[in-house]
């Protein structure tokens, strides 16, 4: 650890969070010295992909921490049966249960960023396939397209018309020199303009809810958020092939990019250290030309100077108090669930030639004005459970506790629906605090406490990747770099070299 404290580093980043794992990525190729940092013991941070046994091991650090982001973990296990079988929980290892799961959209920024810095081809994506909704103890699968609505049977034509001229009146929007409407309705919720503008019935208000995955209710959601987010997803069903419009990597979803970004910075040069956190910092009072560098103290009593140094609140947590957000942050209840089932009926084919889906999107109507509940079912080709079972990641955003046992009530009624009653073999529930979705003003992606601290602001809860991660990335990218470096790179954007290491 001496040669740690001898040298003078350009930039230490504190977790491995997607935010930090990209940045870590974006400086790769700059040769500037790196050193990374994690207080636990495994890559990911709040995005990590965790084995069953580092779950329970991350419940029992949360009673013990001071963590802003994470609260009131619990585990529960169903008992072990005395014959082993394939519905019977498998060893620790051959599990990744993602604290984050996200879908991302086939035209999202993010993934030609992963092409463009050479790092996709060291990740497998699978196709994220039909979106459901559970009403009245039947799913019913939401038609995703123009298409799928004009062939559905279950909806009468006053419907389907009503439908149509909803999904044209979407997709008009972006068509050159379209006429915009979206400020005029900027003060109208999504239940209005569903019920009077487009005069849809209520009971179709629950899969454009799905399709725009609002994590808010239909009253609550404003209707340009959910026309932007619902035109997302029109735009790129298709986009890769027929039938689906959104991926995952494979392994552990966005915590597999969070540990390819990390080995492209090492292998460029950059030091990691697992296990190892920010324990405190020292900052200069001014940041001149020839300031002096910021004096950064490891858990384990290391000092260590540094030009820069970046992450996120619970990684440098002598700033909690003094960077706080201008937003009052709310709350989302997630829950993880193995479940002895592999549910097969929930991952049809995308298309006659389309590949088999890995993840399934099911949003439960439980007839109540609260915000809704979404499953995220994900398969056993995900390579995150055993064959013959399959992971339920469920979330709903909400300050009430009662929404622990809504998310209990809402897995057992879908595996109900699925012909898997009392399926699940182990879960994990816990709660996160993230800013107000939709809030206004929009909480800052990248804070300054000084000039030399980089801070990444929470993320607000979304089921599939927001491209405003990348927006506080590239900010901080800017900082580290000299400003004429900067205008000459382009970032995330890496020539392909040869004889390139791939791990």
């Amino acid at each position: 650890m001496e040669t740690l404290s001898d040298e003078l580093w350009d930039l230490v980043i504190a977790g491995t969070s997607i935010p930090q794992s990209l940045l870590a990525l974006s400086l790769s190729r700059s040769g500037k010295r790196i050193l990374h940092v994690d207080r636990h013991s495994y890559y990911g941070g709040d995005d990590a992909g965790l084995s069953l046994q580092d779950a329970e091991n991350w419940v029992q650090e949360l009673r013990n921490s001071n963590s802003t982001v994470y609260k009131d973990g619990s585990i529960f296990k169903a008992a072990a049966e005395a014959t082993p079988s394939v519905t019977s929980l498998g060893p620790s290892r051959s599990y990744t249960l993602s604290l984050n799961p996200q879908i991302i959209y086939a035209k999202s920024d993010f993934l030609p960023t992963l092409v463009s810095s050479r790092i996709h081809t060291q990740l497998e994506f699978l196709a994220v396939g039909s979106w459901w909704v559970l009403r009245n103890g039947q799913l019913h699968k939401i038609p995703s397209t123009r298409e799928d609505v004009f062939n559905d049977e279950s909806l009468s034509m006053k419907d389907k018309r009503g439908l149509m001229k909803f999904l044209r009146y979407v997709l008009q929007e972006e068509e050159e020199g379209a006429p915009s409407s979206e400020e005029e309705d900027t003060g109208m919720s999504l239940k209005a303009a569903i019920s009077n503008k487009f005069k849809i019935p209520v009971s179709l208000q629950s899969p454009l809810l799905a399709l725009a995955l609002s994590p808010v209710n239909a009253e609550s959601m404003p209707f340009n958020q959910a026309l932007a987010r619902i035109r997302r997803h029109l735009r790129s069903m298709g986009y890769f092939g027929p039938g689906f419009g959104a991926v995952i990597p494979k392994y552990g979803g966005t915590s597999e990019i969070s540990q390819v970004a990390c080995r492209t910075q090492a292998v460029g040069g950059g030091v990691y250290l697992l296990g190892h956190g920010v324990k405190s910092l020292h900052v200069p009072l001014q940041n001149e030309e020839d300031a002096p560098a910021v004096e950064i103290s490891l858990s384990n009593g290391t000092r260590v100077r540094s030009r820069y140094v970046a992450g996120s609140l619970d990684d440098i947590p002598s700033l909690t108090d003094s960077s706080t957000g201008q937003q009052s942050p709310s709350t989302t209840w997630r829950s993880i669930n193995v479940v002895a089932s592999p549910l097969s009926s929930l991952f049809p084919p995308t298309s006659e030639h389309g590949p088999s889906p890995a993840v399934a999107i099911v949003l439960i109507d439980d007839g109540l004005s609260n915000n809704p509940i979404y499953l995220q079912v994900h398969s056993e080709d995900t390579g995150e459970c055993p064959a013959g079972q399959c992971i339920v990641y469920a979330s709903t955003v909400s300050e009430e506790h009662a929404a622990k046992s809504r998310l209990e009530a809402a897995v057992s009624a879908f595996l109900e629906t699925a012909s898997a009653t009392d399926a699940v073999l182990w879960s994990v529930s816990y709660r996160k605090s993230e800013p107000s979705p939709g809030g206004t003003p929009r909480p800052p992606s990248l804070q300054k406490p000084s000039p030399q601290v980089l801070v990444f602001g929470r993320r607000a809860h979304d089921i599939a990747f927001d491209d405003s991660v990348l927006e506080a990335v590239q900010k901080a990218w800017e900082c580290v770099l000299d400003e004429h470096t900067a205008a000459e790179s382009s970032f995330l954007r890496f020539e392909e070299r040869e004889g390139e290491v791939e791990d």
